[in-house]
């Protein structure tokens, strides 16, 4: 796990980017603790930064093949690079124990088709020092970020968008679209491009090439959902391809531990860890205060208590199991740094939680675990079995409430709603890949399961990235690598192709995963619906106060976006807040430090 950055300039000689790339590493430094590199060519600067967890003595980089024409700076795990290195000995004499080193003889032996023999994770660029031409790339499900700028016909890329902002010539600002669906369709936001004007992420899924003539980006593993298999061999396939997929995650030179949920998914992961690791892995579990108290029954995201159910597995799965306490009070200190962290800007109030287990972790391990691209791959989230959730993008928006958005920033067509504006956008993004948003005749035949595809592919599409991002710079903040079983190559091809009435069998969600599974976790948590990952449920007055600051001492972006009339209704001493309002706080708190922490300029 590492952080990538770099420049490359036909114009320019590449020495004149040296700084630059120097000033992006450093700010990467706490994606790779254990070491730093770079390298620089004619018209090109590589830079990196390592968090080692696989031969440590032998796979720094920038890595260059004997001949040092072909270059590599690369971020993840390749988790089938042993089976990579013996197809590749007839080709390549390998010098080091590295995935690293297994993708670059992959990419200068195979070129662009190495990319689909990949399983793992990884954002990577691959330079050819003698044709002056490069490939950037990205894991299909977008477990790895990559952001990138265009300038004067090169361009700059970094694995965080912040390290890019950190060598921009003048005050930032910011992508008011992107900002507009953080604060309107939090579930989709930060995928399609960054908080930052100028900017652009590199999408999961594709590749871009560039040379003398300019670059051009286009997808290497399109994603569809084939669901075309509805058999009995289905259960035992999906058990084996779970069991492979926690083993090829293990691999590793140092403990892996685990984030342990009490649900089916970090459950089911945490169980498979164990039986297959040496010693009992480490697992760790949230806590807020008074979280045994919450009002579940007004919750529709997390709809429990987790904790119980964390204590009976690592008690049954004989765990070393650690709490990890978030204080309430700790909030108006722990979401400015968030916003800081996060520069795609914090959309869900889980990443408080996610923050707290990954410092926690990364005290002892180096990796963990996480049970995350389950819901979006095996058919686990519970609005699929409601049809009107299903029936359009703009219905499955409407479960999150929209922030209050300034009426300038309306649609001519649509009024001020800004949720049906995106909704428009993501029915156009569907009808692109072949999915019929206006299909809403329920005598069709099969429209009902042609609408849980288009779901699907959806919240695949661009639901997933986001969740994945917030995970990977949370861990990574605390130099910390989160592996994810889930979204194994083979595990995830096996998965797209069921059919959504056998994964959705008798309105449970998950239904062929469960059964698939039984025997592997306690029983208790293998039948329990699911509840999102906890947050604090005490929170309101915090919130509002933060927004109350803000809007006293730095208004600009937040009075710009908003409307301020119907934010401020919100702040009311009276005024009790439900899930959903303190959720919108917390949206609009967490733009506001992120204006703070980069200094954004207001649109």
């Amino acid at each position: 796990m590492c952080g990538i950055v770099g420049i490359i300039d036909p114009q320019r000689p590449a020495h004149l980017h040296e700084p630059a790339v120097r000033r992006m590493v450093h700010v990467l430094r706490h994606r790779g603790p254990d070491d730093q590199g770079s390298w620089q060519g004619r018209h090109a600067v590589l830079g990196h930064t390592r968090l080692s967890l696989l031969d440590r003595e032998g796979g720094a980089q920038p890595m260059l093949d004997v001949s040092g024409r072909y270059v590599l700076v690369y971020n993840g795990e390749v988790y089938n690079h042993a089976e990579l290195r013996n197809e590749l000995r007839e080709r390549w004499t390998f010098r080091t124990r590295s995935d690293t080193e297994v993708v670059l003889a992959a990419l200068t032996a195979w070129g662009e088709d190495a990319l689909p023999r990949f399983n793992g994770m990884f954002a990577l660029c691959w330079w050819d020092e003698h044709e002056q031409r490069g490939l950037l790339a990205r894991d299909r499900l977008g477990v790895k970020p990559l952001a990138y700028q265009r300038v004067e016909g090169g361009l700059r890329f970094a694995s965080e968008a912040k390290a890019l902002v950190a060598v921009m010539p003048q005050r930032p600002r910011p992508n008011v679209n992107a900002l507009l669906e953080v604060l309107a369709a939090p579930c989709m936001s930060g995928v399609a491009a960054p908080a930052f004007a100028g900017l652009e992420y590199l999408q999961p899924g594709e590749l871009l090439r560039i040379d003398r003539r300019g670059m051009q980006a286009h997808p290497w593993a399109p994603l569809r959902v084939l669901a075309d298999r509805d058999d009995d061999e289905l259960e035992p396939q999906l058990r084996a391809a779970m069991q492979l997929a926690v083993r090829r995650t293990l691999r590793a030179d140092v403990p892996v531990g685990v984030f342990l949920s009490g649900g089916l998914d970090s459950t089911l992961v945490a169980a498979l860890a164990a039986a297959e690791a040496s010693e009992p892995p480490r697992a760790l579990t949230i806590a807020f205060d008074g979280q045994h108290a919450y009002d579940y029954a007004r919750s529709r995201i997390v709809i429990s208590d987790d904790t119980p159910f964390a204590r009976l597995a690592a008690q049954r799965l004989g765990l070393r199991h650690t709490w990890v306490h978030a204080p309430t009070a700790s909030i108006a200190r722990t979401l400015p740094e968030l916003a800081r962290i996060d520069d795609a800007v914090p959309a869900w109030e889980q990443q408080l939680a996610q923050h707290h287990l990954a410092h926690a972790a990364a005290l002892h391990d180096k990796a963990v675990l996480v049970g995350d691209a389950a819901d979006e791959t095996h058919y686990g989230y519970h609005f699929l079995l409601d049809d009107r959730a299903n029936r359009s993008p703009l219905a499955l928006l409407r479960r999150f409430p929209s922030a209050p958005i300034h009426p300038d920033w309306g649609d001519p067509a649509l009024g001020s709603d800004v949720q049906a504006r995106f909704a428009r956008d993501y029915e156009r993004l569907l009808r692109a890949h072949g999915h019929d948003p206006d299909d809403r005749d329920d005598r069709a035949p099969h429209a009902a399961r042609a609408r849980v595809l288009a779901t699907t592919w959806l919240v695949l599409r661009r639901w997933l990235p986001r969740l994945l991002h917030n995970g990977d710079v949370h861990t990574m903040a605390a130099s910390l690598e989160a592996r994810v079983p889930f979204a194994d190559t083979e595990l995830c091809d096996l998965a797209l192709r069921v059919d959504p009435r056998r994964a959705l069998a008798s309105g449970e969600d998950k239904a062929l995963l469960r059964r698939a599974v039984q025997g592997l976790l306690p029983e208790e948590i293998r039948v329990r619906r699911k509840s999102a990952l906890p947050k604090d449920q005490r929170t309101a007055e915090l919130y509002k106060a933060l927004v109350s600051e803000h809007l006293r001492e730095d208004p600009g972006l937040l009075t710009a976006l908003c409307d301020e009339a119907e934010l401020r209704a919100l702040l009311r001493p009276d005024r009790r807040l439900d899930e959903g309002e303190r959720a919108v706080l917390f949206r609009v708190a967490a733009l506001a430090s992120w204006q703070r922490a980069y200094d954004v300029a207001p649109p």
